[in-house]
């Protein structure tokens, strides 16, 4: 395909409102059965990240947090990446932050849903190093801080809601 005719192609799935590719291409891995090889979910944890970086972008902070959170949630019930997942994590707080997205129920009820999953992934991997093991819970422990002062600053409640 020349490059005149991709251009010409790409004009018109603009036009006509499809989505956004990475976005697709995400929706897909995300729906693989393969999604348990490091690799696919690394492919995954890329295209999150940089669904999440465009969407914050172009000013649609509420599509960015929920792809930030049911990546993450698909990544750790899904294939048990907690390796993979943590780095998403702690983008899902950063942009949460950024974006002063208020501290609602709805977020207190979804970190709690990532919470369990991600100790429920984290302790179902048997094989893991425990120098790994440690490091991961220390990551864990950080997004949970930081979750902690996001709906302290931007929540109801004196102290966090968390």
């Amino acid at each position: 395909m020349s490059a005149a005719a991709a251009r010409r192609r790409k004009q018109r799935a603009a036009k006509s409102g499809d989505s956004d590719p990475v976005q697709v291409r995400l929706d897909a891995l995300l729906k693989d059965p393969s999604l348990t090889e490091e690799a696919v979910a690394y492919e995954a944890l890329q295209l999150a990240q940089s669904s999440v970086r465009r969407n914050v972008k172009i000013g649609n902070f509420a599509q960015a947090t929920e792809v930030a959170y049911s990546s993450s949630l698909t990544l750790l019930t899904k294939s048990g990446r907690v390796s993979v997942s943590s780095q998403l994590l702690m983008g899902l707080v950063q942009v949460l932050t950024e974006t002063h997205t208020a501290c609602t129920q709805k977020w207190v009820d979804r970190f709690t849903e990532l919470d369990a999953a991600y100790r429920a992934a984290l302790e179902a991997d048997t094989n893991m190093d425990s120098a790994e093991r440690g490091r991961l819970q220390r990551l864990h422990q950080q997004f949970l801080i930081k979750g902690l002062k996001w709906s302290n600053d931007l929540g109801d409640v004196r102290h966090g809601s968390l």
